[in-house]
């Protein structure tokens, strides 16, 4: 679905930290959403979690830096990290070439699913469509 001028693929869940979820069993892999990585500019520094690290929904987990922007990463779920993306650490420009391909940051194992947290693409847009209406008036 676009919205506005970015992609946000419809299979995918999304919190409000600009992050995609993607759900395969008891694996979730984590991104940054399309829109996300255009505010941000390009990401210059990436910090993820190691594998292996119980994480809290909800926590930091890692840290990126751009020439205008140093942020933060969160756990969308409770669970184990189990996969990092080896190729984004080495070239952190995939996060903003291919968000939803290459790009993806990290992977977990949860056997909790915590979706009062995390929004469908439709749930997205009007949280989305808010938030832009807001920076707009905040603008003027």
């Amino acid at each position: 679905m676009k919205i506005g001028e970015w992609d946000f693929p419809e299979e995918l869940l999304y919190d409000d930290h600009h992050q995609w979820l993607k759900r395969e069993d008891e694996t979730v892999t984590v991104g940054l959403t399309d829109y996300g990585q255009y505010t941000r500019g390009d990401i210059l520094y990436l910090s993820l979690p190691e594998a292996g690290a119980q994480v809290k929904a909800g926590e930091a987990v890692g840290s990126l830096e751009t020439g205008k922007w140093v942020g933060r990463f969160y756990a969308p779920q409770t669970g184990e990290i189990c996969a990092v993306n080896a190729e984004v650490l080495a070239n952190t420009r995939l996060i903003n070439q291919d968000p939803y391909g290459q790009g993806w940051l990290f992977k977990m194992k949860t056997h909790l699913f915590e979706g009062q947290l995390l929004m469908s693409v439709e749930q997205l847009k009007v949280w989305l469509d808010r938030e832009l209406e807001r920076e707009k008036a905040c603008d003027v």
